[in-house]
């Protein structure tokens, strides 16, 4: 497996049973949320979701681009999760019905819902939440090749760091450190408590510019900030210390890099 998580299966394709994904939320600052509270019933039954062809690894990489400088565990946190595309939309929709509750209280609420760990997890970081649910199709695209091809989407991401350190657009910052473990770019919070998510524009950091994946919808969120001459930004920074207590917390998720 290509996840080390200790409370949970290997993760299980979910799908739409061929119905048209919900549309994303409106792109308003502080909007409130025009599709109210979710229905917290049982999910859909899990299944499989056999694609034909097996993707290429220029395709993967071009999946992929839009996480692959993501923090591991977070990058851990978005692949699982993806398989999830249902509950995914459910708790965008569900994390912007909260409003500005406090995080222990947040966390509480969250560990009630039914969905996946790895859905739960995506909880703390509500703009990673946002871009799945507004990019549907990729999301529910990257949770199909993990589920048919988990070591190659790994490869993928691994492959789209190295293309990043070669162009000198991924390298140590006050915010997170990158560092080369047996082979593998490992990228872990500066300071292991408060989590920054990298933003960047995915289809221009890798060096030589890559197609821009079908339909997917880039926009930086307010607040990003870009160091003068850099291409990675980052917004807020996380205080992950309290949700470490849920067992679908932060440090519970690893990316197993070395068995793919």
């Amino acid at each position: 497996g290509a996840l080390l998580f200790a409370q949970t299966a290997p993760p299980q394709q979910e799908q739409y049973n061929g119905a048209p994904p919900p549309p994303p939320p409106p792109d308003q600052n502080g909007s409130q949320d025009q599709y109210g509270p979710q229905d917290q019933g049982a999910p859909p039954p899990d299944q499989g979701a056999p694609q034909g062809q097996p993707l290429s690894p220029e395709e993967l990489g071009q999946m992929v681009a839009p996480i692959a400088l993501y923090p591991d565990a977070l990058v851990a946190q978005i692949l699982a999760a993806s398989t999830y595309p249902t509950q995914v939309v459910e708790a965008d929709r569900w994390v912007q019905s909260q409003g500005n509750v406090p995080p222990e209280q947040l966390g509480a609420a969250a560990n009630g819902q039914n969905w996946d760990p790895s859905v739960k997890a995506l909880v703390v970081f509500p703009s990673v939440l946002a871009q799945m649910d507004k990019n549907i199709q990729w999301t529910t695209d990257l949770g199909n090749a993990y589920y048919n091809q988990p070591d190659d989407v790994m490869s993928a991401v691994q492959a789209m760091r190295a293309r990043a350190q070669a162009a000198g657009t991924l390298h140590d910052t006050p915010q997170q450190q990158v560092s080369d473990t047996g082979g593998n770019i490992v990228i872990v919070p500066a300071n292991p408590q408060v989590v920054y998510v990298p933003v960047y524009n995915p289809w221009g950091v890798y060096g030589t510019p890559i197609g821009v994946y079908p339909g997917y919808y880039y926009g930086p969120p307010a607040g990003v900030y870009f160091g003068t001459g850099l291409a990675i930004g980052f917004g807020v920074g996380i205080g992950i210390g309290i949700w470490s207590h849920w067992g679908w917390g932060w440090h519970s998720w690893h990316p197993d890099w070395d068995h793919r």
